[in-house]
């Protein structure tokens, strides 16, 4: 995460692109038992993975639309982006308050071959769609981020910021849950011996 919350246009885009660069590095990290295996009920690192770039198609079809779209679909923001702290506290609430990921952006079981070259190439992939998102922010400009709106399944009508923020935390979230696994997966392991 950057020292403090980005805001801004270009503060955003670099917030994902190290948002991109650290998941990349943390999957690529892993053994492929690591990043493919999981304990039932959890979703293992390339699963989390998956999750991320199933968003990120999302936000990119949105981002595409032409704008007189949003606003005919979604109307236009009755009060200004809220800060990113209060997007990343209202997503927490929502999680504890038991909202689960939509259908839509549960990935599909993995079939094999679970090996090194698979890993590697679920990671181009993220890296390809986050680019082309990144491509896609640069036609907004910071003023139009905060005048379309677009539907969350757990936080209501966002503005593009606001789901600017929403993508940070998100990927800041699934880092953490990719951690908790693989300390987990460690702490098996050393029990197992």
């Amino acid at each position: 995460m950057l020292d403090s919350a980005p805001y801004n246009h270009n503060e955003l885009i670099v917030a994902l692109e190290r948002d991109v660069a650290s998941v990349s590095a943390t999957i690529l990290n892993l053994t492929p038992e690591e990043c493919f295996a999981h304990a039932p009920g959890v979703w293992s690192a390339a699963e989390n993975l998956l999750h991320l770039q199933q968003l990120s198609r999302v936000f990119i079809l949105a981002l595409s639309v032409p704008r007189w779209s949003l606003t005919m679909l979604f109307g236009k923001p009755k009060q200004q982006s809220n800060d990113y702290a209060t997007i990343a506290t209202s997503y927490q609430a929502a999680i504890a308050g038991g909202f689960e990921a939509p259908a839509y952006s549960i990935p599909a079981k993995l079939q094999g071959p679970f090996n090194q070259q698979r890993q590697q190439a679920l990671v181009a992939q993220w890296q390809k769609l986050n680019q082309r998102m990144i491509e896609s922010l640069f036609h907004w400009d910071d003023a139009a981020l905060d005048q379309y709106q677009l539907p969350h399944p757990a936080l209501g009508k966002l503005t593009v910021r606001e789901l600017l923020f929403f993508m940070h935390c998100h990927t800041q979230q699934h880092l953490n849950d990719i951690a908790k696994l693989r300390q987990s997966q460690a702490s098996s392991q050393l029990a197992a011996h």
